[in-house]
């Protein structure tokens, strides 16, 4: 026993130093010159738990809603290390559709300059910006976005969020039948369809800047992994409620945001959709 326990207490040592020796190796490196890919995941979810498309749940305001579709665009990477040093995406490779129902779940950013990264900044949409460039020059976003039900026409452009079900009124809302036209299927459940995105009025573009819970270490060799969560229930359970019947449409079948001021408080909403649950560093991919 004495002498297994002496080989123990020797390999925990020889460890503690090679994982000592890795690390001052690492901290020696020049890394100026180099670069790395790293791979942001995007698991989505609704309150807590994960986001399962036919499934139901009923929210904080007692509607219950069955989600149908959950696509939304996320652009503009940025990402920042501790002294505040950004390191800006390219611009014109930094839009990518998040789609649950076709399972596009990751953005991939290449040519990463090497380094520690301690936080992320990114769009819900399109900017402006990007848009006035005109249909030529987003192109084939365009197209992307167009097959995965991202866009109206081009002069009325993109849907940032497509958030779309069905749903049942409160129980206690003693409102189920004041409207003689009820929406397809069970009486009581109407159809609900949240398209954010931005119109001459008002531009729904938004930014969010997260920190990360472990520094993201950008190596030739490595591919961290930033694993994310999107909760579709703030979308109108945010901090700012909407009642999704009180939406309906003069025939009572369907409650449709597409614009005015519910939108401005769904985008306001969307910032705090997302949350970093955790980054994996190394090499390969990690969706854990």
């Amino acid at each position: 026993m004495k002498t297994t326990f002496k080989y123990f207490a020797l390999y925990l040592t020889f460890s503690v130093l090679f994982t000592a020796c890795s690390s001052d190796d690492d901290a020696g490196q020049n890394l100026d010159g180099t670069f790395g890919d790293v791979e942001l995941y995007f698991d989505n979810g609704v309150a807590g738990d994960a986001l399962v498309l036919g499934s139901s749940y009923t929210n904080s305001n007692g509607e219950t809603l069955t989600i149908n579709r959950f696509n939304y665009i996320v652009s503009n990477f940025v990402l920042i290390k501790a002294d505040g040093t950004e390191y800006v995406y390219p611009k014109n490779d930094s839009y990518f559709v998040i789609s649950e129902e076709m399972n596009q779940v990751t953005a991939h950013l290449v040519n990463i300059p090497a380094g520690d990264y301690t936080q992320i900044k990114f769009g819900i949409g399109v900017d402006q910006q990007r848009y006035l460039e005109g249909e030529t020059a987003q192109q084939d976003f365009w197209n992307h976005a167009a097959a995965n039900n991202m866009v109206w026409t081009w002069s009325t452009g993109y849907r940032f969020i497509n958030f779309e079900g069905t749903f049942n009124p409160a129980a206690h809302s003693g409102r189920h039948d004041d409207h003689d036209h009820p929406g397809e299927g069970t009486p009581g459940m109407y159809n609900f369809q949240i398209h954010q995105g931005s119109n001459s009025a008002t531009d729904n573009y938004r930014e969010v800047t997260l920190n990360l819970p472990t520094n993201v270490r950008v190596r030739k060799d490595e591919m961290p992994n930033i694993h994310l969560i999107a909760d579709a229930n703030v979308i109108v359970d945010g901090a700012t409620k909407i009642i999704l019947y009180d939406n309906l449409n003069t025939a009572g079948t369907n409650a449709s945001i597409m614009g005015g001021a519910n939108l401005i408080t769904i985008a306001a909403n969307t910032m705090n959709m997302f949350t970093v649950d955790h980054v994996h560093n190394g090499a390969g991919n990690h969706h854990d």
